[in-house]
């Protein structure tokens, strides 16, 4: 008797019904509405931080490079961007290491830089290389005097040639109000600004006040 009793609850219903499973899916589906934004906006609050990182790990990419293989490297300054190059030595007849690190993410042009250092606006930055007009590969291509570059020592500080090293001062400051490089985002009221020390390393901080 108690056998019989008990056999209608060993065939409890599993899984979901058609409406369960809707109802589940328009959930996260809404659900997916408010979270999408909220994570967008935080990859957008980051482009100017995601700039200022690509320009200093190049910086301290060719500071290692040239210390631990003393060899002379050099990072090139493009307004898309930045790359690194080692200069000749030896047999090594140098040349760019790697492509273009760039510092939009998307074709959509939404950072640019500015170079206090050399005194230079956005659109003064060169867009390619002084020689890339003649079709010179990127093997055979050496800085040129028209080309925005510093090079780092094979002891690791830095020669800024004929760019001026920006008192850190400004940059140390609360909030800063200076730097070698400055970084903005169109729509972003926020700037970056990043330091670069003779003694081959660099930073950056954001501030909310506006560039004047």
């Amino acid at each position: 008797m108690s056998l019989r009793a008990s056999a209608p609850h060993e065939f409890q219903r599993q899984g979901f019904t058609l409406v369960e499973m809707i109802v589940t899916i328009g959930i996260i589906i809404m659900a997916a509405g408010f979270i999408a934004p909220a994570v967008t906006k935080i990859f957008q609050d980051r482009r100017i931080e995601n700039a200022a990182s690509v320009i200093i790990t190049t910086i301290n990419e060719a500071r290692n490079a040239a210390v631990t293989k003393k060899q002379k490297h050099s990072v090139v300054f493009l307004r898309t961007g930045v790359r690194l190059y080692k200069h000749p030595k030896g047999d090594d007849m140098g040349g760019f290491v790697g492509s273009i690190r760039p510092l939009n993410a998307t074709e959509v042009n939404l950072i640019s830089y500015s170079m206090p250092c050399a005194n230079l606006e956005p659109e003064e930055i060169p867009e390619m290389l002084a020689d890339q007009g003649l079709n010179i590969s990127n093997d055979e291509w050496k800085p040129g005097r028209e080309d925005l570059t510093i090079d780092l020592n094979v002891d690791g500080t830095i020669d800024f040639k004929f760019l001026s090293d920006i008192p850190s001062y400004k940059f140390d400051a609360d909030p800063p109000f200076g730097g070698d490089l400055v970084i903005m985002q169109k729509g972003d009221p926020r700037i970056c600004y990043v330091d670069i020390k003779a003694t081959g390393r660099a930073g950056s901080k954001v501030t909310e006040e506006e560039a004047e």
